[in-house]
């Protein structure tokens, strides 16, 4: 039986050690397959074939062959937007079975395809020369992959961006870091703002991404509707200040407003307001619209305590989720006024 389904998910960076299919956009394929040593490399060593004139049976489709004894549910997907990488693996396929097996096909939008073993698992990667997104045919013994344009699936993008992370924990205090408040936050967003019209993408800041301009050079290329930005804020001189605060472009001002006083209400915190500015990093070098928000102060020990807590993460994630999506409630229990949606 046949299926069909479209694969997108969060911004993730793997490290694969590989070895090359290069492939022309006439649909000629050249293999090659390298020995595999140990933990996953490749080393020298390689034997090349060219197929040439193989006829896909899907038109606008690389055509990538399975074993008989691979199902859908051995396949996934994981669509690196911000790297312009989509990564394919697949379980069961033994590590010489794409000697003899080779892809066919379409490779409009396609730059290079790269191959790798590892584990028991074979890792395709296509490398795209623009922010494409995969959209999936599968039939028992062949996979269809074609790389198409974000728009031309999803009504809407989102990025939605972790303040702090990786090696920058940000600011921690009373041995409770800001990176694990927002990383949960923004993991839970990406989650509830996921839907068939919408595009997610998470932003995490990366070792190998040298500066905040290169990361918002990225998020300026995916053209989002929406850039969502969490934090925690932090007051030096007091630990008497809390509350949460929103720091907007002007275009979304009003929301801003909206949001922080919806934030305040449904979260139990004060509510220091909303303002047009941008912040040295990320924000000064962005060209889409933005919200910034400042989930509380993490130098007041109660405010910090509460943001670390998985029931406040659930509950503001879902609050700013049902603004966004303009539905007005949220499934913690509360009834939230109507307001927001894009």
């Amino acid at each position: 039986m046949k299926h069909s389904f479209t694969v997108i998910a969060s911004f993730i960076l793997l490290v694969l050690s590989v070895a090359y299919f290069v492939a022309s956009a006439a649909g000629t394929v050249t293999v090659r397959a390298e020995s595999h040593a140990k933990r996953g490399l490749f080393n020298g060593g390689s034997e090349e074939e060219t197929i040439e004139d193989l006829t896909l049976e899907r038109e606008g489709y690389l055509m990538i062959p399975l074993p008989e004894s691979v199902a859908e549910k051995d396949v996934s997907i994981i669509n690196d937007p911000f790297e312009n990488r989509i990564f394919i693996h697949i379980k069961g396929a033994d590590e010489d079975f794409y000697r003899t097996n080779f892809f066919s096909g379409d490779m409009t939008g396609i730059e290079d395809v790269r191959y790798g073993y590892a584990d028991g698992v074979s890792t395709v990667e296509l490398i795209t020369g623009d922010v494409r997104v995969p959209v999936i045919e599968y039939t028992p013994g062949s996979f269809f992959v074609k790389v198409v344009p974000p728009r031309d699936i999803y009504e809407r993008i989102i990025v939605v961006d972790s303040g702090h992370g990786v090696n920058d924990p940000g600011s921690v205090v009373y041995g409770i870091e800001e990176r694990s408040i927002t990383t949960a936050v923004a993991g839970r967003l990406c989650t509830l703002l996921q839907d068939g019209k919408t595009m997610v993408c998470l932003s995490a800041p990366d070792e190998t991404i040298k500066s905040e301009k290169e990361r918002s050079e990225m998020i300026n290329s995916l053209e989002p509707d929406l850039l969502i930005s969490i934090h925690t804020g932090a007051d030096p001189d007091t630990r008497v200040t809390n509350g949460v605060e929103i720091a907007s472009s002007s275009d979304q001002a009003e929301k801003a407003e909206e949001l922080s006083a919806l934030i305040s209400s449904a979260c139990d915190q004060k509510n220091l307001g909303s303002s047009v500015r941008s912040f040295p990093g990320l924000t000064e070098y962005l060209k889409v619209p933005y919200l910034r928000i400042k989930l509380g102060i993490i130098t007041n020990r109660y405010e910090a305590e509460k943001m670390n807590s998985e029931d406040y993460q659930e509950k503001v994630s879902r609050t700013i989720a049902a603004f966004i999506n303009g539905t007005g409630s949220f499934a913690a229990g509360s009834a939230i006024s109507a307001g927001g949606g894009f």
